[in-house]
């Protein structure tokens, strides 16, 4: 077969045609593939710089335990019935426990969602549930308290001033003469020197 021949010359220009076409839309789709690629990226590479500059707003992280149900007042408080959740330090009350120790019991009902604390629990040995970065220091004030009780949130006060903000109280002592605090471990020693004088008084914070 001759495909010179005029009469298969249409025939061919049809063949050639359709075959230009096709490289010039596959050379479209390739474009097309490759332009949505790099937008795609693009909008990774921003949501990845946007969450990093949401993260450095909120500075630092910490890692805090929440109730996963419901836990009533008296029973156990434990891995099994809690879990992890990371938050913005600034957001952190002092009270706040970031581990949990072997014993812990809720002072007070607990709902699922519930940041657990030295508010809401107790453990025997009050020398565990020391939030992290903190120091107790016991202190017997020279005039007479309010009722503290665990959890309560108060400042230290000596010479007129304000020694160490946001303390918490872990514990009473023997006949209510004072009280154990957990206080900033970097004011600690100050408040422990005024506490050995009887200059170290205590105030509800606000």
């Amino acid at each position: 077969m001759n495909l010179n021949h005029p009469r298969f010359t249409p025939l061919i220009h049809l063949v050639q045609r359709a075959y230009s076409n096709l490289c010039r839309s596959r050379r479209i789709q390739l474009a097309t593939i490759s332009t949505l690629a790099a937008i795609g990226g693009l909008i990774y590479a921003l949501s990845v710089m946007q969450l990093q500059q949401q993260r450095s707003l909120l500075g630092d992280y910490i890692m805090v335990r929440l109730a996963a149900t419901d836990i009533a007042i008296g029973e156990p408080i434990t891995l099994g019935n809690t879990h992890e959740f990371t938050m913005p330090t600034q957001f952190v009350l002092p009270s706040t426990l970031t581990s949990l120790p072997d014993v812990l019991t809720a002072t007070s009902l607990i709902t699922q969602g519930d940041v657990i604390s030295t508010q809401n629990s107790s453990a025997p040995d009050k020398a565990s549930i020391v939030p992290a970065g903190m120091r107790a220091v016991s202190i017997v004030p020279r005039v007479a308290m309010p009722p503290l009780t665990p959890g309560t949130i108060v400042d230290i006060i000596a010479n007129g001033k304000i020694i160490a903000a946001q303390g918490v109280v872990l514990s009473t002592l023997p006949d209510d003469v004072g009280v154990v605090v957990a206080v900033s471990e970097q004011v600690a020693p100050l408040v422990a020197s005024a506490a050995a004088i009887g200059e170290a008084a205590i105030v509800l914070a606000s």
